[in-house]
């Protein structure tokens, strides 16, 4: 018997869950009630049992059984599957996953198949890979053919380099901590999306409102073009929806409308007027705009086989980029590894981009150049510096090229003390090995560029001891009477003698680095490591060998980082001095983010150079229209899965956005993608 709403049994309060458990009851009583319909005297029961088997309970789905009630909860008041409902449950999951799987298995696009793959049936067969067939050129699409470009002249000059129109970068991440550039750059690919839409529903328009002969007539024309414009945009135009579906939605988007159609009648103006206008070439002025605009420029790459000196060395890098290699444990970027992976042979391609062209146009005016390249992992800081490199000797340049920072500062074998530089104010130290090394370098690149240029006797007494010089006059057969010594001489004995190569250097370094008779060039790679913590020690710098050697106390990199103006202190406190700049000429020194330097040290660095007044270069992640010319110079080279896809994945735009979007605009991993 239910007591009033607020007291239960013997009259005790009741708890919330309970009075809602009891509404629940009652409910469920007044439902089974509603079924029962006295008829006349008879009793209560015999009414319930005729009731309960009458056919209008057949409906009812919602009845448990006695069997159900072992898996009621009466605190959630449901009912729980049984053991053999849960089994039917897993089948059915289990049938939905493996029809999504197949479903997976049967996509093709993104899950290349490789025509150099050999299947058990070809293994079981008795096929090798010597039976599959040979790449050709013949297999690129006429696609990548046309969109590819590459310099007229294979490998440009700094001069070429420094005015050469290019597309624009694509702008940092906001999350960088910088979001203006980002926000200005999104508002403009909006209004581009809405401008490219508009000129697509005015052009046609145009002619006939430009033949029109009445002034009214075509201000009316105009006129119901505004009008129509709008409403004309809002419509899908079943390719694309995202002016239609999501730019039409937004509030100001009758306002961005009115501007873009407002530039294309202003562009329509122009190009009128500039069609009466030409010039002695038969050009018009607009045209000339137009082709020197990097609004309007496709990305170039220069061919190194192209190059003065287009001979490979022995591990097939070309030798206008020479020392560049791939140590045994040191590499040096994943550009080397690109063209090890072509299948075409007679190409080594870099691709010209907009901070090498600010890198070029810096040291085209040889007045001591200062720069630093900076950049995120994998962006394309080795690929700039070694374009660098190839256009500067292409300019007849000196150029001192050291690629491998990494190995330079810590693989210098033994170090000796240099007691007989004249000027040092405090304790230098020589690398034999590492000296002899720079020193054949140099005479290996240009030994027929140095012709000409002496070292004077005062310089050779600067960086030399008597003994030293002593033992240099036995290896100099044409010695000039006043002592001078030509410099490709200078430099061919240093890299022959281990014991005279620290002087050679210093003296040939001295005199590139002062003399007017030809540019001198300086590029270093992985300059970061330089400012970490050392590797080389030596009793006369600290007893204790505790405290390592700064490298500016080195007589390999201390006129190099002298030029470059930071010194680092034995406390690892970063400080900008007067730089020492090279006279004719200038210095190009990049970071990495690829080796185990501290991070802190790269960050001081950069600091320390900005307030320098060094000019910095940022090399950007690839922007859209840069990876759509990778793609397509990767299957014209024949680089990984793209060897034999006849340009279906450039001409796929899906499937070239996946490849940006997995990349994230960066060289490396863009290059990982089409190889695995």
């Amino acid at each position: 018997m239910l007591t009033s709403s607020k007291k239960g049994i013997n009259g005790a309060f009741l708890s919330q869950h309970e009075k809602i458990h009891m509404s629940q009851t009652r409910d469920t009583f007044y439902q089974v009630r509603s079924f029962v319909k006295p008829r006349g005297t008879s009793s209560i029961g015999d009414v319930l049992n005729e009731e309960l088997a009458s056919p209008e309970l057949d409906n009812v789905q919602d009845l448990k059984t006695s069997e159900d009630m072992d898996f009621y909860d009466p605190l959630t008041f449901e009912y729980y599957p049984t053991q053999e409902d849960q089994d039917e449950e897993k089948e059915m999951e289990e049938a939905r996953r493996q029809a999504i799987r197949e479903e997976l298995d049967s996509r093709s696009g993104r899950l290349w198949k490789d025509r150099w793959e050999l299947t058990d049936e070809d293994w079981s067969s008795g096929k090798s890979y010597d039976d599959l067939p040979d790449w050709t050129e013949e297999l690129c699409s006429r696609v990548s053919r046309e969109r590819v470009r590459v310099h007229p002249d294979g490998v440009p000059t700094l001069s070429k380099l420094s005015t050469l129109a290019l597309p624009p970068p694509s702008l940092p991440h906001p999350a960088l901590g910088n979001p203006k550039p980002y926000v200005k750059h999104r508002k403009k690919v909006i209004f581009d999306a809405i401008y490219a839409r508009v000129q697509q529903f005015a052009e046609p328009r145009m002619e006939k409102i430009l033949n029109m002969g009445d002034w009214d007539e075509k201000q009316k024309a105009v006129d119901e073009l505004f009008e129509q414009v709008q409403e004309e945009l809002q419509k899908s135009d079943g390719d694309d929806d995202y002016v239609h579906i999501v730019l039409g939605s937004q509030p100001n988007f009758p306002i961005l409308v009115e501007q873009a159609l407002e530039k294309y009648l202003r562009k329509v103006v122009r190009d009128e007027k500039a069609s009466f206008q030409v010039d002695d070439n038969g050009q018009s002025q607009n045209e000339e705009e137009h082709e020197n605009s990097d609004e309007t420029a496709v990305p170039v790459f220069m061919d190194l086989m192209k190059a003065k000196d287009a001979s490979l060395d022995e591990k097939g890098i070309p030798k206008v980029l020479h020392p560049l290699t791939s140590h045994k444990r040191d590499g040096t970027g994943r550009m080397l590894e690109e063209w090890e992976l072509a299948a075409n042979v007679k190409t080594k391609r870099i691709m010209i981009r907009q901070c090498t062209r600010d890198i070029a146009h810096a040291l085209d005016q040889c007045n001591g150049s200062r720069v630093f390249v900076t950049g995120r992992k994998g962006a394309g800081k080795t690929a700039a510096l070694a374009a660098i490199v190839a256009s500067a000797r292409e300019s007849g340049h000196i150029v001192l090229y050291l690629p491998d920072g990494d190995r330079l500062r810590k693989h210098g074998f033994y170090v000796e003390v240099n007691n007989h530089v004249q000027g040092a104010k405090e304790k230098l130290f020589d690398i034999p090995m590492l000296s002899k090394e720079v020193c054949s370098q140099l005479c290996q690149s240009h030994a027929k560029d140095m012709g000409g240029i002496t070292v004077a006797k005062e310089t050779l007494e600067k960086f030399m001891s008597k003994d030293q010089l002593k033992k240099l006059s036995n290896f100099i057969e044409n010695a000039a009477d006043d002592g001078s010594v030509l410099l490709g001489d200078l430099l061919k004995v240093g890299g022959d003698n281990a014991p005279l190569a620290a002087g050679c250097y210093g003296a040939a370094i001295d005199t590139l680095m002062t003399q007017t008779s030809k540019p001198f060039t300086v590029v270093m790679d992985q300059f970061n490591c330089y400012y970490d913590y050392g590797h080389y020690f030596h009793g006369e710098y600290d007893k204790l060998a505790k405290r390592s050697i700064p490298l500016d106390k080195i007589t390999l990199f201390r006129p190099l980082i002298h030029a470059v103006g930071v010194v680092k202190s034995d406390d690892h406190n970063f400080s900008a001095i007067e730089p020492k700049p090279i006279t004719c000429g200038g210095i190009v020194v990049g970071i990495t983010q690829s080796h185990a330097v501290a991070n802190r040290f790269t960050t001081e660095l950069t600091s320390a150079i900005k307030e320098s007044n060094a000019k910095v270069v940022d090399v950007p992640q690839y922007s859209a229209i840069e990876v759509d010319h990778i793609l397509a110079n990767f299957e014209i080279i024949g680089i990984g899965r793209l060897r034999f896809d006849r340009g279906e994945t450039v001409m796929d735009k899906h499937e070239v956005a996946f490849l940006r979007m997995v990349s994230g605009g960066l060289g490396q991993p863009l290059l990982d993608a089409c190889v695995q």
